[in-house]
């Protein structure tokens, strides 16, 4: 018998998805300058693995390449947020009733699946940012199962965009009381609209479920001293103070050259 030896990783995808990683858990701030040199020498990945994920980055939109200066993460702004959210109000019911009408079995059992596990980390004891982190797992590969089962490659590549967007939102903030925020009853209608396949019914869950985040997320960066201009950045880790009930730390706004 043949033994096949495990195929390589190329280091420009590994470089790449430590760097996306980075990026959408806030590892690496909305705004932060990074050197691709600096990276090369903390990751021994090499310059031109890191060059080719920050490329990739770029048409993505998670990074912006500055002439002369290296590259910055994207930036993130109030009314990015909110143009955000208003966008994922008209994509993610429409794309939840669509897969939820046309998905194969598998893939509403995915959906299912990923869908009571949310419960079980309410009580998993993990802290803020690993419940955060986790958290986002689920809900990203719930709603991507069900975007994928629209059998729609425009709905599924925008799904993914916002996905991405969404997780470095809700990284910064790590606010628990928005995961948890939704009543037994909400959690048990959702159950009951996959297991029936009824689409329309779970499209006005999921326009509820958009609606009070977006609520949620506006109502905590409207406490956080900003002008609607200015970048959203996380708190040095020194100022930071303890929240209550699980709530995001407030952060401060800061405008280019701070």
């Amino acid at each position: 018998m043949t033994v096949h030896e495990p195929e390589a990783i190329p280091l420009r995808e590994i470089a790449y998805q430590r760097l996306r990683e980075d990026i959408l858990s806030c590892r690496l701030h909305p705004g932060q300058r990074i050197s691709e040199r600096r990276i090369a020498a903390d990751t021994k990945l090499g310059i031109s693995a890191v060059r080719e994920a920050l490329t990739r980055l770029d048409h993505e939109g998670l990074v912006h390449t500055q002439p002369r200066r290296g590259y910055q993460v994207k930036p993130m702004t109030l009314k990015g947020v909110d143009d955000l959210f208003n966008f994922w109000e008209l994509l993610g019911p429409e794309a939840v009733r669509r897969g939820v009408n046309r998905g194969a079995p598998e893939q509403i059992d995915r959906a299912v699946t990923g869908h009571k596990r949310f419960r079980e980390l309410e009580s998993s004891g993990l802290s803020s940012s690993e419940l955060t982190q986790r958290w986002l797992d689920l809900s990203e590969d719930t709603f991507a199962a069900l975007a994928d089962a629209t059998d729609n490659p425009y709905i599924t590549s925008a799904w993914r965009q916002v996905a991405a967007e969404l997780r470095r939102v809700l990284s910064l903030l790590n606010d628990s009381v928005l995961i948890f925020s939704f009543s037994s009853e909400y959690m048990t209608g959702w159950s009951e609209a996959l297991s029936r396949r009824d689409g329309e019914r779970a499209a006005e869950l999921t326009r509820d479920y958009i609606h009070q985040s977006h609520n949620r997320v506006l109502h905590v960066l409207a406490r956080w001293p900003s002008v609607t201009a200015t970048e959203i950045v996380p708190l040095p880790q020194s100022t930071t103070r303890p929240a209550r009930h699980g709530a995001a730390q407030p952060g401060t706004m800061v405008t280019d050259g701070t």
